[in-house]
């Protein structure tokens, strides 16, 4: 009986002292972009532009841009004693520059790599492929994200 009432009462008390996540925002609010270009790899371009949420700022006017260059590698680390590969690494690169007009503001490289095992069936290479290339899209956008941020 005691143990509930002090349960009850730590919850009521993180309710109503101001916490908040970290994570709960994830809005431009120190810099408003105005035009986002992407180059490189488009598809990844595309998500981390998703994920930024940087779409929904295009009806405010903004002097900024923000310019992604975009590189996926998939190279092999290791090979077993027949030759064939066994380990593979799969980085992406993501340069953010930011300009005001035609002034540069801020340059940053944002990089993310996984080492993983080849596997016999391809198909499930792919999908598991497919879930790593998500995962680093997803670390890379919080950088980005937290450089945003910051004046």
């Amino acid at each position: 009986m005691i143990n509930k009432f002090f349960f009850c009462l730590i919850i009521l008390m993180m309710t109503h002292c101001g916490y908040q996540p970290i994570y709960s925002k994830k809005d431009n609010s120190n810099l408003m972009i105005g035009n986002v270009d992407l180059e490189g790899d488009i598809r990844i371009g595309r998500q981390v532009k998703s994920l930024l949420n940087l779409d929904k700022q295009k009806d405010k006017v903004s002097k900024y841009s923000l310019k992604l260059i975009i590189d996926e590698i998939k190279k092999p680390v290791a090979k077993n004693s027949s030759g064939n590969i066994s380990t593979y690494k799969m980085t992406i690169n993501v340069r953010a520059i930011i300009n005001e007009g035609e002034e540069m503001i801020k340059d940053k490289i944002f990089k993310a790599s996984f080492t993983y095992n080849n596997m016999e069936n391809k198909f499930d290479l792919s999908e598991y492929q497919k879930n790593i290339r998500f995962n680093l899209i997803n670390k890379i956008s919080e950088e980005i994200l937290f450089f945003l941020n910051l004046k």
